[in-house]
C-alpha cells in the first residue's frame, strides 16, 4: 500500500479537494435550489448544460463531508483494533479518543471566541452573539458529529472484536444498505411527509458515522487485497463513477428534470455521493506516487491541517460571504446589469470566489498554528 508518508501526503491531497467541494457546494446551494424550484429570474442557469452542471457541484457538499469521516475511521478504526489485538486496555483507548477530541474542540472554540469577539467589537456578523446558540449547535453539527464518532472509536472497535474479522464486513455492509435505503425514502418523499426535515437532519449524522465505521472496515480489505492492481483499479473505477455521475446529471439537465436533479443529490444523504467517496479513499489510500516533492507535500500537510477551522469559520461568516457571492453569480448570470446573460461565467466566478474563500481561511488557520508555536517556545525558554 505504499509507504505512510506517501499514503498520508495522498489522503491529505484528498482532504483539499474535499475542502474545495465543499466551500463549492455551499457558495451555489440557494443558486442550485431557485433553479429547481423554477424561479424565473434563475431561467439562464436552469437550462442544458448549466442545471446538470449545478446538480453535480450540489453533490460535492455531501461527498466531502463523507471523505472528512472516511479519511478519519480509515486510519483511526483500525488502529485501536490493532491495539486492542496487542492487548491494549479499553481505558488506554479511550484515553487517546479524548486527547484526539481535544485537538478538535479546543480550535473550534478558538474560532467560536474569535468570531464572536469579532461579532461584538469589530463587525457584526448576523447570528453570532451571545443571545444565540444556533451558530454553536446546528451551525457546526458537523464538526460535532465527528467529535462523537472520534470519541466512539474504542466502542467500534470493541464490537468488531466481538463480530469477528470474517463476519465484521457483512455487518458493515448491511449497515451501510440499510442507512442508504432510508435515505432514499427521505430523499425520494422530501416533499410529501411532514417532519422529513427533522429525518434528514438525524440521518445525515447517521450517515456520516456510517461512513466514518465503513472506511475503518474497507482499511481491512484493502490491506489484505490491495496492491499496485487494486491502485490502478480504484483510479479506473473513480473516473468511471465520476464520468457516469456526471453524464446522468447532464441527461437530467437536458431534459429539465429538475425534481430529479434534486432527489439525487437530496442534502446529505446521496448515495451516489457516498460510492464517489468511496473510490476517492481507496484511490488515494492505494496511490504510490512515483517522486517525492518534499516542498509541495509539506504544503499540502500544512494546508490540510485546517480543514476543521476552514469548516467553523466559513460558517460562522456565511451571513456576510454568501449575500455577496449569490449577487455576483446572480448579476453574472441573468445579465442584469449588461443585458446579456453568462451563465457560464456566472458558475466559474462562483467556483473561483470559493476557492479564494478556502484559500484564506486554510492560510489564516496556517498564521494561527505559527502564533500558537510561538507562544509555546517564548513559553518554553
Amino acid at each position: 500500500m505504499g509507504s505512510k508518508a506517501s499514503r498520508n501526503t495522498s489522503i491529505e491531497a484528498l482532504r483539499l479537494v474535499a475542502v474545495a467541494g465543499i466551500a463549492i457546494f455551499h457558495t451555489f446551494q440557494w443558486t442550485f435550489q431557485a433553479v429547481c424550484t423554477g424561479l424565473p429570474e434563475y431561467a439562464p442557469l436552469a437550462v442544458f448544460p448549466y442545471s446538470g452542471a449545478l446538480g453535480f457541484i450540489n453533490l460535492l457538499g455531501c461527498w466531502a463531508n463523507e471523505v472528512f469521516f472516511m479519511i478519519s475511521g480509515y486510519f483511526l478504526i483500525p488502529s485501536a483494533v490493532h491495539a486492542l489485538q496487542n492487548r491494549s486496555s479499553a481505558r488506554g483507548l479511550i484515553y487517546k479518543s479524548f486527547t484526539r477530541l481535544k485537538k478538535i474542540v479546543l480550535p473550534t472554540l478558538f474560532y467560536c471566541t474569535a468570531c464572536l469577539f469579532v461579532s461584538m467589537y469589530v463587525y457584526p456578523l448576523p447570528e453570532i452573539s451571545l443571545h444565540e446558540i444556533g451558530w454553536l449547535t446546528l451551525g457546526i453539527e458537523f464538526i460535532w458529529v465527528y467529535a462523537a464518532s472520534v470519541l466512539l472509536v474504542p466502542m467500534i472497535a470493541l464490537a468488531r472484536q466481538r463480530i469477528g474479522s470474517k463476519r465484521a464486513p457483512f455487518v458493515v455492509a448491511l449497515l451501510v444498505f440499510a442507512t442508504f435505503g432510508i435515505n432514499c425514502y427521505i430523499a425520494a418523499t422530501a416533499n410529501e411527509v411532514a417532519g422529513v426535515v427533522l429525518w434528514r437532519k438525524l440521518m445525515s449524522a447517521v450517515t456520516y458515522l456510517v461512513a466514518f465505521i465503513a472506511a475503518g472496515e474497507m482499511r481491512f480489505v484493502l490491506e489484505h487485497h490491495g496492491n499496485a492492481s487494486g491502485a490502478q483499479k480504484s483510479k479506473i473505477a473513480l473516473i468511471g463513477l465520476v464520468t457516469a455521475t456526471i453524464t446522468l446529471e447532464l441527461l437530467l439537465s437536458k431534459n429539465s428534470q429538475y425534481d430529479a436533479l434534486w432527489k439525487l443529490s437530496y442534502k446529505s444523504t446521496s448515495v451516489i455521493s457516498f460510492i464517489l467517496a468511496v473510490a476517492s479513499v481507496a484511490t488515494a489510500a492505494l496511490h504510490q506516487p512515483r517522486h517525492e516533492v518534499p516542498a509541495a507535500d509539506k504544503t499540502i500537510m500544512s494546508l490540510a491541517a485546517g480543514t476543521l477551522a476552514f469548516y467553523a469559520v466559513q460558517s460562522f461568516t456565511c451571513n456576510v460571504w454568501r449575500p455577496i457571492f449569490d449577487k455576483a453569480i446572480y448579476t453574472m448570470a441573468t445579465g442584469i446589469q449588461t443585458g446579456e446573460p453568462h451563465p457560464a461565467g456566472a458558475i466559474l466566478l462562483g467556483i473561483l470566489m470559493s476557492l479564494c474563500l478556502a484559500l484564506a481561511l486554510l492560510l489564516v488557520d496556517i498564521v494561527r498554528k505559527a502564533v500558537v508555536d510561538a507562544i509555546k517556545d517564548r513559553m518554553n525558554s
